[in-house]
């Protein structure tokens, strides 16, 4: 993405409100609207995993497309409720030898990005504001219909 990246167009909402370290705002569902603060605090874990593209400077905080480049095939599509158009009703994982990196994608759903507890945790101690990090083994339509909070990481 970086090769040819100019930032989208844009129109600010709820102009009232603080810049939130991670916006709810996707570019695309390939990359996530960060501050420059997350940006500092998430750039060691990432390990050249991750590609911070200048987006814009609003309400003084400099923002940043985070694009996540690194693909790591790690989904058990056969203990996942996926349907074949990709509609994500839970995700299972393989069994590793080795940990997974802080932050990824898997190269057949690349419309989501999954982080490991050393992600959330540098979040938690930095004061990141606006992330919510789901548990991708569970049902999201189902928490949403039951009115279950989403997040399921102490401290964000």
């Amino acid at each position: 993405m970086s090769a040819d990246w100019a930032p989208p167009t844009y129109e600010v909402l709820n102009r009232s409100k603080k810049v939130a370290d991670f916006t709810g705002w996707q570019i695309g569902s390939r990359a996530l609207l960060v501050s420059e603060k997350a940006r500092t605090a998430l750039l060691p874990i990432c390990d050249g995993g991750v590609e911070f593209l200048p987006f814009a400077t609003i309400k003084g905080v400099n923002l940043f497309a985070m694009n996540v480049i690194r693909l790591v095939d790690i989904i058990d599509w056969n203990r996942s409720d996926i349907t074949r158009d990709y509609l994500v009703n839970s995700v299972a994982f393989q069994r590793r030898e080795t940990p997974p990196p802080a932050i990824f994608k898997d190269p057949r759903l690349t419309g989501w990005t999954f982080v490991t507890d050393d992600f959330g945790h540098a979040a938690v101690a930095n004061g990141l504001t606006g992330l919510r990090l789901a548990d991708p083994a569970k049902n999201r339509f189902r928490q949403i219909i039951d009115g279950t909070p989403i997040n399921e990481f102490a401290g964000l």
